[in-house]
């Protein structure tokens, strides 16, 4: 048996993106068009303009990498004046 489905799609390609090909969106059955300002909000309602999320280490990780540092460089200069 085979069941057919009919919906309607939107695709969007970004080839240039660095993370995402495409984007593909299901319309609900009742949808006829999309208004641009519904479609805008509800992009931004995603994807908030003009707010880029800063990628920081946390606290406690920047504190073992600069304990891991000065170890190292301690142990270094104690090796190098024992020659």
């Amino acid at each position: 048996m085979i069941k057919g489905v009919n919906k309607k799609v939107i695709e969007i390609n970004r080839p240039d993106s660095a993370y995402f090909e495409r984007a593909v969106l299901y319309l609900k059955p009742d949808i006829k068009e999309v208004p641009l300002q519904a479609a805008q909000m509800e992009t931004l309602d995603y994807f908030p303009a003009g707010q880029k999320q800063k990628k920081t280490l946390p606290g406690w990780l920047l504190f073992l990498l600069g304990m891991a540092a000065g170890s190292g460089s301690i142990w270094l200069y104690l090796t190098v004046m024992k020659l």
